[in-house]
């Protein structure tokens, strides 16, 4: 078919189209449901704009970030309603039923307008949207000890709703007043204004999102369920650099965060602080620490503290690397990278002249932990040289094995960051695979069923365990060796762990469930002149190595609760309702490892530690309303 016939072709369809909405803009019925459809989407809109009004982020708004989140709101509606329109009026409309129409979309309206206003209140008390956690609370009994509202409250928002539910009928028959002397210009003047907001806030969000902008990516949190277009990768494919806008100092962490809670007080009587050497080990699970597979990691978690029943605070490494060096839950990612919020426990290594290394396998860019949590330390290594993760671990063991002479003769103490990657990318040599055996040669995920035999898998994993063990092994080594042990705090964890079917739900490698098999890692910890071995068993986060830093080594005096949500390595009490995952999936681990899983679509999921469904499970209210207090209490 050749180009003219192409064309030809295109406008017929186009003139038949036109013609088609030509003629149903002339059939009153239809031009009544149309209007209201925009004084509705106006409606909710104006609903969707209120829901920053007391918000802390108006002070940090700029003319950008307003036509964005104006737009989003107008779009946003639009969109809903138009599903309304779609689903409810315009089938049983074009039925000739003009009654039913009306009925249906009024009645669907005005309930989409006064759950949106329902939600409102929830946000502004939980900082979330109404989910899951929120419905089995209302349905589930004791509902009355967390909702505890007065007679005044109830008749109030009751009035509310009420004035709600007749502006949405008062609107239907302003559209039929109207819609006799409504133009066709009219009409669509107001779909090509909807249409342009939809395409205004998207754009805006892509390039806000590419560069950062506060405002934009902040205000998109306050638009309920709203996910504007993002195109961070597919820019960074077409060759765009990322040049993120800087921030003023005094726009930094403002508008949400108000994190740490106090200025923190650091006593700096101590002349000499410890050196640390953090070795992070990507993808470790637990069932990888024996003495067969791991022996020289097992001999040391039996020398030095080793806890045994540590869970990472995500089942990915974006989530979990944030959340160990923030101390706080991921739920706050986005709005540390919108504000550019430095880590307070960065912030504490730069106050104490710490010379900060990091040794990373994989690219510290993507995810962008450079700009991220490390956006103050400007020198800071983010790429190793290599074809395969084996030879950049090899790399970056060597490198940091290197620099040990010059750290022992600095006069400044150091943090050295190490973060191995070959447990995640299973990139072994074929002649490194004899160990275990039989072995897979690489990661064959298009086979994995939940029927097969996980044997040669697990062994691919377990000889890649076995070749980072040695490169850990020969690490420490040459920091006795370099006179560096005794006198330096070491730390050996993984960011999360990975899953072999363990629990026979077909779930395999992480990033899908918020079991022990993907978040329970190994701890092994070697503390300054401590040479007495021992074995914890109380449970013990990724949230708590922030606290135990800064109150043990770094001589914050303030109360942990101030800049953390984690505890002290030492504290035996039972952390419970635990967050892991990030802002829009996440779980809460309650009594008996209970897992509360609230999905993106705002639905729960109740699981036991093995995954199978607990049916009738009630959330406590006061439990969870602590918990929420807890989660939310770093936001202004």
């Amino acid at each position: 078919m050749n180009y003219e016939r192409c064309v030809q072709i295109n406008f017929i369809l186009f003139a038949n189209n036109y013609e088609l909405f030509l003629y149903l803009c002339n059939m009153k019925r239809i031009k009544t449901g149309f209007l209201y459809y925009v004084f509705a989407t106006l409606l909710l809109a104006v609903i969707f704009g209120s829901y920053i009004i007391g918000d802390s982020l108006v002070s940090s708004m700029d003319f950008m970030g307003w036509l964005f989140f104006l737009t989003s709101c107008l779009a946003h509606a639009a969109l809903l309603v138009l599903v309304l329109f779609l689903l409810f009026y315009l089938p049983w409309a074009l039925l000739r039923l003009p009654r039913l129409a009306a009925v249906l979309f009024v009645s669907t309206t005005s309930l989409l307008s006064m759950v949106s206003f329902v939600n409102m209140q929830v946000y502004k008390i939980y900082r979330f949207h109404i989910n899951g956690f929120i419905m089995n609370l209302l349905t589930g009994p004791g509902a009355g000890d967390i909702f505890d509202f007065d007679t005044k409250l109830y008749l109030t928002e009751g009035a509310m709703l009420v004035g709600i539910l007749s502006l949405c009928i008062v609107l239907w028959f302003l559209a039929s007043r109207m819609a006799g002397s409504c133009r066709k210009a009219c009409l669509m003047g107001s779909t090509m204004f909807f249409i342009g907001s939809l395409l205004v806030a998207n754009g805006l969000y892509v390039y806000g999102s590419f560069v950062m902008r506060p405002a934009i990516v902040k205000s998109a949190r306050l638009v309920p369920y709203y996910f504007p277009l993002s195109a961070t990768g597919f820019l960074r494919d077409l060759g765009f650099e990322r040049k993120v806008l800087e921030i003023d100092g005094d726009l930094a962490g403002d508008g949400d965060l108000n994190y740490p809670l106090h200025e923190l007080r650091v006593d700096t009587s101590q002349s000499k602080r410890p050196n640390v050497v953090f070795i992070l080990i990507d993808s470790w699970s637990r069932r990888a620490l024996t003495e067969e597979c791991m022996p020289n990691l097992w001999k040391l978690a039996h020398e030095e503290r080793w806890y045994d029943n540590h869970v990472s605070c995500s089942n990915g490494t974006r989530y979990a690397v944030f959340g160990l060096f923030t101390g706080v839950q991921p739920y706050y990612y986005s709005v540390f990278e919108a504000s550019r919020t430095s880590p307070v426990f960065i912030d504490c290594l730069i106050g104490q002249h710490y010379d900060f290394r990091a040794y990373p396998s994989a690219t510290l860019r993507a995810p962008d932990f450079r700009r991220i949590l490390f956006h103050r330390l400007s020198d800071l290594r983010t790429d190793t040289e290599g074809d395969t993760s084996f030879e950049r671990d090899l790399r970056i063991k060597d490198d940091l094995i290197a620099d040990l002479p010059k750290l022992k003769n600095s006069e400044k103490p150091f943090f050295a960051f190490i973060f191995f990657d070959l447990l995640h990318a299973y990139s072994l040599p074929k002649e490194l695979l004899n160990r275990f055996q039989p072995s897979w040669e690489y990661g064959n995920f298009s086979v994995l069923n939940n029927d097969m035999d996980p044997t040669p898998f697990w062994n691919l994993y377990r000889n890649s365990a076995y070749q980072t063990d040695k490169m850990v092994g020969e690490l420490i080594d040459a920091m006795k060796a370099a006179g560096l042990y005794d006198n330096t705090l070491v730390y050996i964890t993984g960011d999360h762990a990975q899953e072999y079917n363990e629990n026979h739900k077909n779930y395999w490698g992480h990033n899908s469930n918020f079991s022990t098999y993907q978040i329970g890692v190994p701890l092994i910890v070697h503390e300054p002149g401590d040479s007495v071995p021992q074995h914890f068993t109380h449970r013990t986060t990724h949230y708590d190595f922030v606290p135990t830093m800064l109150h043990d080594y770094l001589g914050v005096q303030n109360p942990i609760e101030d800049y953390t949500a984690g505890r002290l390595l030492s504290d035996t009490t039972q952390r419970l309702w635990h967050f892991v995952g990030n802002e829009l999936r996440y779980a809460f681990l309650v009594e008996g490892d209970t897992i509360l899983t609230k999905e993106g679509a705002g639905y729960v999921e109740v699981t036991d530690a093995k995954l199978n469904p607990v049916e009738n499970y009630h959330i406590k209210p006061k439990a969870f309303n602590e918990a929420m207090e807890q989660l939310n209490r770093f936001f202004k």
